[in-house]
């Protein structure tokens, strides 16, 4: 799946999901804590995105996405909301 998206759109997509944001001061990253959902056992219940990007590249992109669906989302839940 390529999907063109940016750190708006992500941070966007993640809040609608559940992720609460919880930034650093002086940081260019995020920290997205999702609290509102079981997670499975062995995965981190967060996510880091890299903030100030316009689009991030098919690499990077894949993996926000992999740990979206690890975290217990479809692929449809994810595309609708970016």
């Amino acid at each position: 799946m390529k999907l063109p998206f940016g750190s708006k759109e992500l941070g966007k997509c993640l809040i609608n999901l559940g992720f609460e944001p919880q930034k650093g001061i002086g940081s260019s990253h995020t920290k997205y804590k999702l609290e509102s959902k079981k997670i499975p056992v062995g995965i981190r219940p967060f996510i880091i995105v890299i903030e100030g990007r316009k689009t991030y590249d098919p690499h990077t992109a894949s993996s926000y996405l992999r740990q979206i669906r690890n975290l217990g989302f479809s692929t449809e839940e994810i595309i609708e909301n970016l």
